[in-house]
């Protein structure tokens, strides 16, 4: 697969990938956090056990948000590691060119959308 420039601004998808991979290393970093102050209260013995209840499903609800945002993570890494190979914008099963305006929605986007709707039938 060849790298797919024409029309792209690689520069500025750059710019855009990175500047989301700090925003969500930032967002799990805090969640993280918020978890650890959470358990830390629930563990000091304060409150009864409706409140450890709260504190449980508060906690187990930030897990399934940090879990997203880790996978979010993988994908713009992978984005940024095929941006500095040069392929970033060629379509991973056909080569063709991701359109540039589904790059600014997502772009960690690896498939033009036809290719996308018949990877997500076959999943």
């Amino acid at each position: 697969m060849t790298a797919v420039t024409d029309g792209l601004d690689m520069a500025a998808i750059g710019l855009l990938l990175r500047q989301r991979h700090a925003e969500t290393t930032g967002q799990v970093s805090r969640l993280q956090a918020q978890a650890a102050s959470m358990r830390g209260s629930h563990y000091a013995g304060s409150g009864d056990a409706a409140d450890a209840g709260t504190v449980a499903l508060e906690a187990a609800e930030q897990t399934m948000v940090t879990m997203a945002l880790q996978e979010q993570l993988l994908r713009l890494q992978a984005a940024i590691d095929r941006l500095d190979s040069g392929t970033l914008g060629a379509c991973g099963r056909c080569g063709e060119q991701v359109p540039l305006t589904r790059l600014q929605v997502m772009p960690w986007a690896t498939h033009c959308v036809p290719c996308q709707s018949i990877v997500d039938r076959h999943r």
